[in-house]
């Protein structure tokens, strides 16, 4: 009777391991609140690693992989005024079969930092601004334009549809898209559910030399950006098309690239906006 007592209090002050049953949450749950965050802040310290690294480690690489693909499926919302608008966000790790042209034209032997910095005017559009270093802050190239506001992809499969089937290993996102565990977690009203697209279209470059000296690119073109998961630290987009470059420019991102984002803060402590 002395043991049966015992197991009884402990089980009251453990909820953690053994919730009544009432406070259980669905999958579905779990993936919309706390577990992004959870799998976030696992992520986040990987890419901080990556961003300080020398050379490659596909070891880390691969971790990372998991761990995107694992938060892509949890189909979080997002606040597009705290998780896209706002200062610049470090591109530190990308999946695709062609190389962007902005890793391409980076010179080796020393940092180079690139991502991207999106200003919202009414939370739906706004102007954005590519920055590519070349040689450190020395030589850059910045691409500017404007974006508008697509909405939700509404049909799972469509989410994944427009993915070249390759040897990236987010070919089993597609899976995932097509499981139907659409979240049924309360959402604020600012919040887009993922994932989510936005029409890019750009309409100037420049080449920055010495922060002082810049000439300017006739580069326009026109692209979609698709929110896989957003927020206030890291973001996750891809590519569902080619970039479509009409004038000027090259192969700047090519359909089914994967880019995962970190906040410039949280990686490059020294680094100067100048966009």
């Amino acid at each position: 009777m002395y043991i049966l007592l015992l197991l009884l209090l402990w089980s009251r002050h453990t909820t953690g391991f053994l919730p009544p049953v009432s406070s259980v949450k669905s999958l579905t749950s779990l993936h919309a609140s706390p577990f992004p965050q959870v799998l976030s802040a696992d992520l986040l310290p990987l890419l901080q690693q990556k961003a300080s690294a020398s050379t490659a480690n596909l070891a880390l690489d691969a971790q990372i992989n998991t761990l995107i693909q694992s938060l892509v499926a949890t189909r979080a919302p997002f606040n597009p005024e705290t998780c896209i608008g706002g200062p610049l966000f470090a591109t530190i790790h990308f999946i695709g079969e062609n190389t962007p042209l902005w890793e391409k034209i980076a010179f080796g032997g020393v940092r180079n930092v690139k991502g991207q910095k999106y200003t919202l005017a009414d939370g739906k559009s706004g102007t954005f601004a590519n920055y590519a270093e070349i040689f450190g802050r020395n030589l850059f190239l910045k691409a500017t334009g404007t974006f508008n506001d697509v909405g939700a992809v509404s049909t799972l499969n469509e989410a994944t549809a427009n993915v070249k089937k390759t040897n990236n290993p987010f070919e089993s996102i597609a899976s995932l898209f097509t499981q139907n565990s659409q979240s049924t977690t309360k959402r604020n009203n600012d919040n887009k559910s993922t994932p989510y697209e936005y029409e890019a279209l750009v309409t100037g470059a420049s080449l920055v030399l010495f922060q002082k000296y810049s000439v300017d690119i006739n580069i326009e073109g026109a692209g979609t950006v698709r929110v896989l998961y957003a927020d206030e630290n890291l973001r996750i987009f891809l590519s569902p098309t080619d970039t479509e470059v009409t004038a000027g420019g090259g192969d700047w991102e090519r359909e089914g690239l994967i880019v995962a984002q970190v906040r410039v803060d949280l990686v490059y402590k020294d680094w100067v906006d100048v966009l």
